[in-house]
């Protein structure tokens, strides 16, 4: 019997693993409209010349974001509510369900898609519906839990989201065929709230010619460790700067990148003697260079889909030390390129960091495991592969 010929709508955000995915669909000829929400809400279709062409925009959805979020922020009392994130999320959603259209597979993103995946049932597709996070009601427990191991107001906690843009989101989950996340520890999320028949993992890939080990070995004689990623309570930083703290290791340094989050200002302040610099949000090319220039990443998330940046780091020809929680068992193996340890323990960072800091040869030989781990298994390649696999699987099972 010929296989069925597979067509996809699909949407798609700014991650670059989601960047890949249309051209090649466009290539193997599956591709029948694309939602792309980033920059501007467009639709694209298949054009001449083997492109794509953008058929459809909605003009007001930058402005009306900017707007949403200007009066938001002006009125009192709202703290860090992301409530506007959930009035982007049904603006987008009521959208893009108008132009979805007949196609096989619909491949749609938590939070904006709860009409779309109605009107693409009602057109016959299968259904997928992707999350990048765990289980958005598991997700806002666990950062409660942050919030109140650390005595910080939910209110004043960035990482808190809108409880309708949960409600929305569980209703996601309800309607859609499946649910593609990143991870194992993902997966977990969805099967204690009652979703392991429908919960699908599909491993993510990076840009291994972007990312990539440094050409000379490093002579850098101070020990960095780097943690790359939102500064925040759920991110576990409560854990590893109590770590640090406590190891004050000579000749090494804490280097933070990414957007620091209001809650962590105190936590911060507390560790300005430890030898920690806080680099604040940089471009990839920056990234991509301070992980050539450091000895290990260290990401101690509570709360993860599956973070591109330990891929990143492999990439990078750095061994990493991550969380149960953070998508690291499903990318690491232990002692061979990296390192996966419990989730909110300062006891088991500080005994990693500090066996690291101690056997420098040992973590060169797990950087250069991890680089042809992320080879062998984690390019964009990899992972287109992997989603056009999962296309094939369910066109015809639901």
């Amino acid at each position: 019997m010929e296989p069925q010929p597979i067509s996809v709508t699909l949407t798609h955000a700014n991650d670059p693993y989601q960047r890949r995915l249309p051209g090649a669909l466009l290539q193997r000829g599956m591709l029948r409209r694309v939602f792309r929400l980033w920059p501007d809400l467009e639709i694209l279709e298949p054009g001449d010349g083997g492109s794509l062409k953008v058929v459809g925009r909605f003009p007001p959805s930058r402005m009306a974001n900017r707007l949403l979020w200007g009066v938001w922020r002006r009125l009192p009392g709202t703290g860090c509510s992301h409530l506007p994130m959930a009035a982007s999320c049904w603006m987008v959603d009521r959208w893009a369900s108008r132009h979805v259209i007949s196609t096989s597979i619909f491949h749609g993103l938590t939070g904006v898609s709860l009409a779309a995946l109605r009107k693409a049932k009602q057109r016959g597709a299968v259904t997928i519906l992707e999350s990048p996070m765990a289980h958005l009601q598991s997700w806002q427990e666990q950062v409660m839990t942050e919030c109140e191991r650390f005595g910080v107001r939910p209110r004043d906690c960035g990482a808190i989201l809108p409880a309708p843009l949960i409600r929305r989101a569980r209703a996601e989950y309800e309607l859609c065929d499946k649910i593609q996340v990143l991870s194992s520890a993902a997966r977990r999320s969805f099967e204690r709230l009652g979703h392991a028949h429908k919960t699908v993992v599909l491993l993510p890939g990076v840009d291994e010619t972007f990312y990539r080990p440094p050409t000379e070995p490093r002579v850098n004689s101070m020990f960095r460790a780097c943690y790359v990623g939102r500064v925040e309570l759920a991110k576990g930083l409560g854990y590893l700067l109590a770590a640090w703290k406590q190891i004050s290791l000579p000749h090494a340094e804490l280097v933070l990148i990414g957007e620091v989050s209001p809650e962590m200002n105190s936590l911060l302040r507390n560790c300005a003697d430890s030898n920690i610099r806080v680099m604040g949000k940089l471009a990839p090319a920056d990234v991509a260079r301070c992980y050539r220039e450091s000895n290990l990443l260290v990401f101690p998330s509570v709360n993860e889909g599956l973070s591109l940046v330990l891929l990143e780091a492999m990439a990078s020809g750095l061994p990493v030390a991550a969380t149960d929680e953070s998508g690291a068992e499903d990318c690491i193996t232990e002692g061979l390129d990296g390192f996966v340890l419990p989730a909110r323990s300062a006891d088991a960072l500080v005994g990693t960091i500090l066996w690291c800091y101690e056997h420098p040869s040992e973590i060169f030989a797990m950087g250069r495991a991890a680089r042809v781990k992320v080879e062998n298994r984690f390019t964009l390649s990899h992972y287109v592969e992997r989603q056009i696999e999962l296309y094939r699987c369910h066109v015809g099972s639901t």
